[in-house]
């Protein structure tokens, strides 16, 4: 049989297997660079972990020798070289991971020459502990020390900021190379697609090409079946009823089923997880509705009983009533990334726990001190000069400091922990309360307190509670100094959200510290001129942070302060 070739038919079927080439050798490329990025996000997430425990074992030192100046523990010791080993093992893991970031090499080499000369202070103190020299509670409140701490805290806080900098670089890089992957493969495909249209309708333009039409038509079939079958992504199509007419290789070998056991007997909902199945339901009947169905999560149930996530989109295909007849869908594998989010949410977890669990420890020491210092001074304080008197009171304040820090430390590790519950919440009822529980106790001082018409918001009642008791607590403390305080507390638009504002006339702060302000145990005024423990601002951003929202603060030393925030509406 003689075969005839049309030349347009060549350079069309030639130039599809370019682009499938095309499109195999960009798809390895991406998984690689995923792989790479995936890889660097590891490499930071290890970083920040070394430097958090580096930074952990820094302030348990610190507290421990504090508590030593005050009283003999020879637990100290063995106390003090176990956080030393600690430290000198999370910073060699750092050395070893940042020898190629000068940057933090350099924030290394400065907190090594800074910890030397903490270790040679702590040394002293032990020395002089141990000779019963009577200045060693100097040597620790010093303000040597003081700047010591002030110098390793900052430092350790910019590494700490530079690694999640570089996680958050990783994140939006993986994130484009996602979409533009994205973007490039459908395009391929379409291009693919209309090659073959243009081979078909050009085959078909003479009767004497019909013999290599076929013969053209049959391999196009080939290519587009490998190509269904073989590409990187799940493609499947399900009835109205949900029950699965077709199904790609990709997807067989991500649940471990053959085509006998699913086509046309088993159901997407059949191989989803139950924490799945209500999502898909309701989502299924949006897809018949409206003809879409794009970037659901859901959760796959394989064969063997391990978990695959992935990420669906699928269009509607109907008939010329407009009635459905079934489904093109494409699914991604994203369980890698999944595992990766579920390690940082359970990392995070930890985190909590261990802040939540070092809270409670403390709590019966600190009742003790203060306990038997109290009961010194009513039984004993008539045998004890007034020197020793003052010191059981520094004792029993500091315990008291404690105790409120640690009552602080609980709350923000809790709010980190508790489940939102968001509903309706007035806003100037809300505020009234508080306003009037906060001004029964300043009942002397001269307030002018105003609050403008608030709008509702939705959001969790107990959580924006907390946040509105803090700010106007700080309100009423940092303007206390002044003849009038003036407070203001309103509400404006602003982008298409509500901006909540409260504003006081007090001492304001220098707005280079602005970064510090909601930190938690950061402090721009000095503890003798306002009492507090550092963690109030921290638990609002907190609090805001997780509703999605944001906040921040405007001021101007002695002119007052103002603080901002806006949580998005249920359309954002």
């Amino acid at each position: 049989m003689k075969v005839y070739f049309d030349r347009k038919v060549l350079v069309g079927f030639f130039l599809a297997l370019g682009i499938l080439a095309v499109l195999g050798v960009y798809s390895y490329r991406n998984s690689r660079e995923s792989i790479a990025t995936s890889q660097m996000v590891a490499r930071t997430n290890e970083a920040l972990y070394h430097i958090e425990r580096l930074h952990s074992a820094h302030l348990q030192l610190e507290a421990e020798v504090m508590r030593y100046t005050i009283e003999v523990d020879t637990f100290f010791i063995s106390f003090y070289h176990d956080r030393l080993n600690d430290a000198r093992i999370h910073f060699q893991k750092l050395m070893e991971m940042m020898k190629d970031d000068p940057a933090q090499r350099a924030r290394l080499d400065s907190i090594r020459v800074l910890g030397k000369k903490k270790i040679d202070l702590i040394n002293q103190v032990i020395q002089a502990r141990q000779l019963s020299i009577d200045s060693v509670g100097k040597l620790i409140p010093s303000a040597f020390n003081k700047s010591l701490l002030a110098k390793i805290n900052e430092t350790i806080e910019a590494m700490q900021a530079a690694e999640k900098k570089l996680l958050d670089q990783h994140i939006l890089q993986r994130k484009a190379e996602i979409s533009k992957f994205y973007s490039t493969f459908i395009t391929l495909l379409l291009a693919t697609a209309l090659i073959m249209i243009v081979l078909f309708l050009t085959i078909n333009s003479t009767l004497r090409a019909r013999l290599q039409a076929e013969h053209a038509l049959q391999i196009a079939s080939k290519e587009i079946n490998d190509l269904y079958h073989n590409a990187p992504c799940g493609y499947h199509s399900v009835d109205g009823n949900g029950l699965i007419v077709q199904m790609n290789s990709t997807w067989f070998d991500w649940i471990g089923y053959n085509k006998d056991e699913v086509i046309n007997k088993m159901t997407l909902m059949d191989l989803l997880t139950p924490a799945s199945k209500q999502l898909y339901t309701k989502n299924f009947e949006g897809l018949k509705t409206q003809g879409f169905l794009t970037n659901v999560e859901l959760e796959i149930s394989r064969k063997n009983g391990t978990i695959l996530f992935i990420i669906l989109n699928a269009t509607a295909i109907k008939d010329e009533h407009g009635n459905f007849l079934k489904s093109r869908s494409t699914a991604f594998d994203i369980t890698d990334r999944h595992l990766a989010e579920e390690k940082v949410i359970a990392a995070n977890k930890e985190l909590e726990a261990f802040t939540y669990s070092v809270s409670h420890d403390l709590r019966t020491p600190l009742r003790s001190i203060d306990g038997y210092s109290k009961i010194l001074q009513e039984d004993y304080s008539s045998k004890i000069d007034a020197e020793a008197n003052r010191l059981l009171n520094i004792i029993r304040n500091n315990a008291r400091r404690m105790g409120e820090l640690i009552d602080d430390l609980l709350n923000f590790s809790r709010t980190g922990r508790k489940e939102i519950e968001k509903s309706a919440v007035n806003m100037n009822v809300l505020v009234a309360n508080i306003q009037q529980e906060l001004l029964v106790p300043e009942k002397s001082r001269n307030i002018k307190f105003t609050v403008q018409p608030l709008k509702d918001i939705d959001a969790d009642n107990s959580m924006m509670r907390q946040v509105w008791v803090n700010l106007i607590s700080n309100a009423l403390k940092y303007s206390r100094k002044q003849a009038e305080a003036v407070i203001e507390i309103g509400c404006k638009p602003e982008e298409g959200r509500i901006l909540y504002y409260i504003r006081d006339n007090g001492v304001g702060f220098d707005m280079k510290y602005a970064d510090k302000l909601f930190g938690v145990f950061q402090r721009l005024h000095k503890i003798d001129e306002f009492e507090g423990t550092g963690v109030g601002l921290a638990l609002v951003h907190r609090i805001i942070s997780r509703h999605g929202g944001k906040i921040w603060a405007e001021a101007h030393v002695n002119k007052g302060a103002t603080f901002f925030f806006f949580i998005p509406t249920k359309h954002e």
